[in-house]
């Protein structure tokens, strides 16, 4: 039985209901956070919590609940799940409306919903390989917003899944974006690169985690815009993201990325990666 909350109550997943005329199912007016709990620690919640803030405020929603109240929500939906390894979906609408209109009313109460799924792949010390596939950047140029206007994001995963690889990357005007569901990280000459924020890319909390990193170790490291060509000659590619952590892509359009194997800069990252999770655990 999973336990989620909706709206000031802790109830069944499979009874929680919202409505149709919710604006975060008609508009995607909405933006969510997903946390990573290792041994029922929610890792980064501060993080997550700043970012969440920020969002709010782009979209203007007021939530009428303190930072400490929404992460002990959190904490709670954690606690009351089995699960030791957690993902943990919290999403915030701007609420449901009687009449839909794209205008919405300055009362209306925004939705909070909270649950929580198993985590099927924590991060360990095997060398998980993925494979990947370059598109085109068809989103919307706000894209460091986490709103829950996934559509291009769904359709480049399934294009993915239909080329038999875990993931694609982007490509706007020739410059590298990001993934459909991660940040990218390169390696040129043993020096690591990745798209500035100012790419409409997503500020992810674990990219954020893994440039902390770097500095911990002391790497050569850089924010800067990546152009296919430069990609491609890459020595080491990487994937970020709360559910999956940090991965290596060994094959970009079919073509061999470095010797095709995971890198040394890669195997040291990972392994301040796992100290971070560790850490939390405590």
């Amino acid at each position: 039985m999973t336990i989620c909350y909706l709206n000031e109550d802790f109830i069944e997943l499979s009874k929680a209901s919202i409505s149709p005329l919710d604006r975060g199912f008609l508009f995607g007016d909405s933006v969510y956070e997903v946390l990573a709990a290792y041994n029922k620690n929610l890792f980064r919640l501060d993080d997550h919590i700043n970012r969440l803030n920020k969002n709010l405020e782009f979209l203007g929603i007021n939530l009428n609940l303190s930072d400490s109240e929404i992460k002990s929500i959190l904490k709670e939906v954690c606690l009351k799940n089995l699960e030791k390894n957690q993902i943990i979906y919290l999403q915030i609408s701007r609420g449901m409306e009687e009449i839909r209109n794209h205008i919405p009313k300055e009362d209306t109460k925004p939705t909070l919903f909270i649950c929580s799924f198993e985590m099927k792949n924590v991060p360990n010390e095997n060398n998980e390989t993925i494979k990947a596939i370059l598109s085109s950047d068809i989103r919307w140029k706000k894209s460091s917003v986490k709103s829950t206007s996934l559509l291009a994001n769904v359709l480049y995963k399934i294009k993915a899944q239909e080329e038999g690889v875990d993931e694609l990357l982007m490509s706007d005007a020739g410059f590298i974006t990001e993934g459909a569901v991660s940040n990218v990280f390169c390696v040129n000459e043993n020096r690591i690169f990745t798209p500035p924020l100012d790419a409409n890319i997503l500020p992810g909390i674990t990219r954020k985690v893994i440039i902390e990193i770097f500095e911990d170790l002391n790497l050569n490291f850089e924010e800067k815009k990546i152009n296919e060509e430069f990609l491609f000659k890459s020595d080491e590619l990487w994937i970020t993201n709360t559910t999956k952590g940090i991965l290596p892509i060994v094959e970009l359009d079919k073509k061999v990325i470095g010797n095709g194997i995971p890198g040394k800069l890669f195997q040291s990252v990972k392994q301040g990666f796992l100290k971070k999770i560790e850490d939390c655990k405590v």
